[in-house]
């Protein structure tokens, strides 16, 4: 169950597909929505070397760019709102300023859901090389969480990416547990050269999904995940993607792995990630 959705109002061009995600899903559950967007003033002021004698420049571009964004802001705010209120939605904005990493994770704690957009967070059609923001929340533990894709589309499918490990156990419960979308058909997908045990592991996952009420098929393939995984989403037509998302460090830096990495920068489609 559902009562409490975070959209992240990013000024990209998810925005728009979040906002309908979100509102969508609270007209479903009954649930509040909570609009968030997030300025930081130390990107957005950051505007490279400054050459001598071009500080009054580098003062009136930062100047500049922050009141782009602000305006961009406002804009998706109206979007926002808009939409809640013509869907007769519950909801409120929360205007941060800040780390965007930081503060959408702060935000984060006191909500079901979390919905944002596949590439790009809180640019504000200013800051255009900030898209591992994304992949900074994700890492950093944000889950569940709904990464939408430019273009709108009803979820009515979903695969669900499964090898036995409790990582892939967890999304695909979570997926059941929450109740966030009404029984729909479900490819549960194994791939035999990640896992000798496909068959008695997609047995296994389909009886649970079908214990939830999904209608289920199952779906072996070959190739490695991180090459087939989009390709055979396309092929059983699914408008979801059900995966876990692993937090692992290296020098210090929190990694997703490399098939939820593809997967989130390539995909045109919605992805529920969990952990």
């Amino acid at each position: 169950m559902i009562k409490r959705i975070l959209v992240a109002l990013s000024g990209t061009p998810c925005t728009q597909s979040a906002i309908a995600h979100g509102v969508e899903l609270a007209k479903q559950h009954n649930a509040e929505l909570t609009g968030v967007t997030v300025i930081d003033p130390n990107r957005l002021q950051d505007v490279g070397p400054i050459p001598i004698g071009g500080a009054a420049a580098a003062h009136e571009l930062a100047e500049h760019r922050m009141q782009l964004a602000s305006e961009h802001i406002e804009e998706s705010i109206g979007q926002f709102e808009k939409a809640c209120g013509d869907a007769g939605v519950t909801s409120r904005i929360l205007k941060e300023t800040g780390d965007s990493a930081e503060r959408l994770l702060a935000d984060w704690r006191y909500h079901d859901l979390t919905v944002i957009g596949l590439r790009g967070l809180f640019e504000y059609g200013v800051l255009h090389d900030h898209g591992h923001l994304v992949l900074d929340v994700i890492g950093a533990g944000l889950r569940p969480l709904l990464a939408v894709s430019e273009a709108y589309r009803p979820i009515q499918s979903a695969m669900v990416a499964y090898d036995g490990s409790p990582l892939a156990a967890r999304a695909m419960k979570a997926f059941c547990m929450l109740d966030i979308w009404n029984p729909m058909p479900v490819t549960v997908a194994c791939f035999k050269g990640h896992n000798e045990e496909a068959d008695t592991l997609l047995s296994d996952a389909a009886a649970y999904l079908e214990s939830h009420a999904f209608a289920t098929t199952k779906k072996i393939i070959e190739e490695k995940p991180r090459t087939a995984i989009l390709e055979t989403m396309d092929e059983r037509e699914a408008d979801l993607l059900v995966m876990g998302a692993a937090k692992r460090t290296r020098l210090g830096r929190k990694l997703l792995g490399d098939t939820a990495r593809f997967a989130l920068e390539n995909s045109t489609k919605p992805i529920f990630l969990h952990h």
